[in-house]
């Protein structure tokens, strides 16, 4: 074996195994925290876990578990499995007690195994947590048992009750049994932050990038929608997301890519006249917010239509879905969606002045 061949081999199993035992020492501090949480407990009061650590579109769409589980645990002490990254999303939300920040599953298996939990839903679904680190997935028994999975997640319907089936909250494919509306728990930081950008009163919000390709639609379309949006209508075009891809020339076009937390961009959202965007986070935060939402969709793997949303845009009370059965979002003509928009936003401005 070459040197160099042989020196990465071995800084990868560092790194692997560090990480394993990095892992699992946070699952036995864990344990030992909670063990502690627990012997302060009032008789009889249960310590539940509730577990969705990503991504944050999901964890916006499963909101209203946390509020269904309240309802049937009020006196419970919650706790909230979540990535790091996406700790603002639950951190804020009155319905739950503390929020464990997770590094990786493997940290998790650990820590569920000791037992110390009176409850657990988990709300992944079969093939769903993955460390790639570890090299290990993490297996929900409720998901595996009603065969709830990667490849047919959404024949048992939106987000929302797929997670609350896939956390044996409800019987399999029925439908959310509480409000299922999700809400956002925005604070004063927020609101300020915003403030500090001197948006237009009037602006239009897009969001042009998931973080899954098939459900994208090509740069050069939104371009082509941006600069036409511009032309036609009186609003300011506000990109949000992690980062842009378009090139724009419009004096109307802004562009926040990168710059905003994720409820920050949520407040943004919430100011707009309207969302239009893909079926990714952004969407949900549009749902949460109550701003009408214009979202491109198409086919989605075996899925050749589907319905993300519970609440208002499940309904479709307060978005509208621009999509062609059985075709993919990049296959929408510029044309099928521009006109689409324009029925929207011309509609919409009616109703306005009525």
């Amino acid at each position: 074996m070459k040197l160099e061949r042989f020196i990465q081999l071995w800084t990868h199993r560092y790194h692997k195994y560090s990480h394993i035992l990095k892992a699992n020492l946070f699952g036995y501090r864990s344990g030992l925290h909670f063990k502690t949480v627990k012997s302060k407990l009032k008789q009889g009061q249960k310590l539940v876990a509730v577990i969705r650590t990503e991504h944050f579109g999901d964890i916006v769409a499963a909101e209203p578990i946390s509020r269904y589980v309240r309802s049937l645990y009020p006196d419970a002490y919650m706790v909230w499995f979540v990535k790091p990254a996406f700790n603002e999303l639950v951190g804020f939300n009155p319905a739950i007690d503390e929020v464990l920040q997770e590094f990786c599953v493997t940290q998790r298996e650990v820590l569920l195994k000791t037992g110390v939990f009176d409850e657990v839903f988990q709300l992944q679904f079969k093939n769903n947590n993955h460390c790639p680190k570890c090299q290990v997935y993490v297996e929900n028994p409720v998901a595996e048992q009603r065969d709830i999975n990667i490849y047919n997640y959404f024949d048992y319907g939106n987000l929302l009750e797929v997670f609350a089936q896939s956390g044996g909250l409800i019987p399999a494919k029925t439908a959310f049994p509480a409000d299922d509306q999700p809400r956002l728990y925005l604070q004063k930081k927020h609101t300020e932050k915003v403030d500090s950008l001197h948006l237009d009163k009037k602006f239009i919000v897009i969001h042009c990038q998931s973080n899954y390709a098939p459900k994208d639609w090509p740069a050069k379309q939104w371009e082509k929608l941006v600069q036409w949006l511009a032309d036609q209508y009186d609003y300011e075009i506000v990109e949000i997301g992690l980062k842009s891809n378009l090139e724009i020339k419009a004096g109307a076009y802004r562009n926040l890519c990168g710059q905003l937390s994720i409820l920050e961009t949520a407040e943004v959202i919430r100011r707009a006249s309207f969302f239009i965007g893909l079926d990714s986070g952004p969407s949900h935060l549009g749902n949460a917010t109550g701003t009408f939402g214009i979202v491109l969709m198409g086919s989605l793997n075996n899925f050749p239509q589907y319905n993300p949303y519970s609440g208002s845009y499940g309904r479709q009370e307060n978005a509208f879905f621009v999509r062609q059965e059985g075709m993919p979002c990049s296959a929408l003509s510029f044309e099928f969606v521009r006109e689409k928009v324009a029925s929207v936003l011309n509609s919409r401005k009616v109703e306005k002045q009525n």
